[in-house]
């Protein structure tokens, strides 16, 4: 039979036809309760991320650990979705943790109040120049040996997992700014002015926020490799174009934007909610513009959005309306950090780990407990820090959804050879330390502020 623009079709007969329309409504009915489940999971995420925080800050249960577990008994009882999409859907993938870590690159930068500078800013100096390095040797080596990958997948491995994370790292950064901002009306205080940062703290907060844009070169190196092999010329044209040029135009436009903003934004009074509610949506659609406008020019829109967010904080740094802007940026963050983690919990309670072979179990291990450590403490030799505090920097470099960002990214690119033992070695890390550094961070945290007040 042919329709009317003489497409071949299907004759049913009644029967047929009753038990098609049946199967297609209970597939409907079935996405739709996975759909409503969804829904009621994210909505107790949010809620997850809002409240428990607070309480959670010197327990050794985090609030990534409890959204996380919820995630995975809603994949082992509830849920029934392929986790293969893993593997297939990345498009959708790169550009979700994409917005997911630009994000957090933005509330990092709005609350660090140190003055940028080559001596105030030496620990970040060298875990970015030492420390992120041999990281990134250190795990090109582990995947080449142990893992059997070949060099510039290995390459790509140690790229996207050498970066602390911003995302999973929120809880052990810097504290909001200017909790004793001047009131706008009176010209006075409300509290006690802020004090300088913590030094473990700091340093994992600026290290967070630049590592992930410094990563993109290797990312690119591994992607070089991949698609025409190693020479001089390859790495010539890498030096110039993604080490020199785009890390130029992301710092340049990063702080002309940033200063731009501050000199507009912190004129804007605030004085009922509402006026502050809407003046904190800036510090959102500041983060997309500076992302989107150096990215245009094939700049790094990560070190832009975190270079225009440190520019913004220093621009007039006591005034009140920092604490609105990264207020709003702050809940945004914690949204888009429960719904990554939820999902993370449901993608593992799928079963996507049963296919993880023990030599990519055995790397994941290494990254966490030596390899991040190790190269941690070999940056930190002879910058003055007391031995406790090098050791806690060294071991809290979390490994999160800047990692996954940059995978998809570069397999969207360049496909590589053994790209899905990359991915299973990185969601391995991944629950290692979300679990391994939630239940540690506060101990280790209490302890150093214990030592502190002696």
């Amino acid at each position: 039979m042919y329709g009317k623009h003489g497409q071949n079709f299907k004759r049913y007969t009644p029967s047929e036809y009753k038990t098609t329309i049946k199967m297609k409504f209970l597939e409907n009915l079935e996405f739709f309760a996975t759909y409503k489940i969804l829904l009621l999971l994210v909505g107790l995420a949010i809620l997850a991320a809002t409240f428990l925080p607070r309480f959670l800050s010197s327990s050794p249960v985090s609030m990534p650990m409890i959204v996380l577990g919820i995630g995975v008994i809603a994949g082992l009882l509830t849920i029934d979705i392929d986790p293969g999409f893993m593997y297939s859907k990345t498009k959708i993938l790169e550009s979700v943790t994409e917005i997911a870590v630009i994000i957090a690159l933005m509330e990092a930068g709005l609350k660090i109040d140190r003055l940028f500078g080559w001596k105030t800013w030496r620990i970040p100096w060298r875990l970015l120049s030492i420390t992120m390095l041999l990281t990134i040797l250190l795990i090109w080596l582990t995947g080449w040996w142990i893992g059997g990958l070949v060099p510039a997948t290995a390459l790509l491995l140690g790229a996207v997992m050498a970066p602390t994370d911003p995302v999973l790292a929120s809880d052990i950064q810097v504290a909001a700014p200017n909790k004793g901002a001047k009131d706008e009306e009176s010209g006075k205080r409300e509290e006690e002015p802020h004090t300088e940062e913590d030094e473990v703290r700091f340093s994992l907060t600026s290290e967070a926020g630049l590592n992930d844009g410094l990563a993109f070169p290797f990312t690119y190196l591994a992607v070089f490799i991949a698609a025409s092999g190693f020479s001089q010329e390859v790495v010539w044209s890498w030096l110039a174009t993604h080490v020199i040029y785009k890390i130029a135009v992301g710092v340049g436009i990063g702080y002309f934007v940033g200063r731009l903003a501050g000199k507009h934004l912190l004129s804007i009074s605030a004085y009922s909610d509402h006026s502050r509610a809407i003046s904190g949506l800036a510090s959102l659609a500041l983060t997309l513009i500076l992302y989107g406008v150096t990215e245009l020019p094939a700049g790094y829109g990560f070190i832009a959005v975190f270079v225009g967010a440190l520019a913004l904080r220093r621009f007039d740094p006591d005034h009140s309306q920092h604490t609105h802007l990264h207020g709003f940026i702050d809940k945004t963050q914690r949204i888009m950090t429960a719904f990554m983690i939820l999902a993370f919990g449901i993608v593992l309670g799928l079963g996507f780990l049963s296919g993880v072979t023990m030599a990519e179990m055995m790397i994941a291990v290494l990254i966490v407990f030596l390899i991040r450590p190790l190269s941690g403490v070999l940056g930190l030799l002879g910058s003055g820090l007391p031995k406790k505090e090098i050791g806690a920097i060294s071991f809290l470099g979390l490994r999160g959804i800047g990692s996954l960002y940059y995978f998809y990214y570069a397999i969207n690119i360049q496909e590589f050879e053994g790209q899905n033992s990359v991915l299973n070695i990185m969601m391995v890390t991944i629950l290692l330390s979300i679990v391994v550094h939630g239940v540690l961070s506060p101990v280790i945290m209490k302890r150093l502020e214990s030592a502190k007040t002696k």
